[in-house]
């Protein structure tokens, strides 16, 4: 990994067990600098990169951010408001832009993703909204969990699986439209 950050003399990493490493910086500003780079896969595998914290738990650390994008809100949906109310049930919003309707959000990398979403009109239209997510490689096109791929999902017969499956591994895949630093330009949420 150090490699791929082109820091290879800057990071020494420790593997901790159970699938944790511990990469250590050897300033806070390359740490920061490989942070704004996320999500982050090795072989296309996505994982979860975080600043260490004093006390671990068996928990931690599961959170991703992504870049998503909101495709098909109607011009009349298109709100703060309502780009707020459809993201905030993604997950935490970190930094949202308005005109490109795409926000930085923080993802429960325990939890199945969602790529579509149902909204409705106060007048009851009902919309469907695709969800992209920047940056996104392997994950199970049946069940939407960034820890499998379709082949070795157990959610479903292999029957069902042909008539609910959500795309191929790089059907949602996204490439980001430009390398934005994370930071909060909303506020508070």
């Amino acid at each position: 990994m150090p490699g791929q950050w082109s820091l290879h003399d800057r990071i020494t990493a420790n593997d901790l067990g159970n699938g944790k490493f511990l990469f250590n910086f050897t300033s806070e500003d390359d740490l920061k600098f490989v942070l704004r780079q996320g999500p982050f896969h090795y072989n296309f595998c996505m994982f979860v990169l975080v600043r260490g914290e004093p006390i671990v738990h068996d928990g931690y650390p599961w959170i991703i951010p992504f870049w998503v994008q909101l495709i098909g809100i109607p011009i009349h949906f298109w709100t703060i408001r309502n780009l707020r109310n459809i993201g905030s049930r993604l997950g935490h919003i970190d930094t949202m832009e308005l005109s490109e309707g795409r926000m930085l959000i923080d993802v429960d990398s325990r939890r199945p993703l969602k790529f579509k979403r149902q909204v409705q009109s106060p007048e009851g239209d009902e919309v469907t909204i695709e969800i992209k997510y920047e940056k996104l490689f392997k994950h199970c096109s049946i069940c939407g969990m960034m820890t499998h791929e379709k082949g070795l999902c157990l959610t479903m017969g292999s029957h069902d699986q042909a008539q609910t499956e959500r795309g191929g591994v790089f059907t949602h895949v996204q490439l980001p439209s430009s390398q934005s630093p994370r930071q909060s330009s909303m506020g508070n949420s």
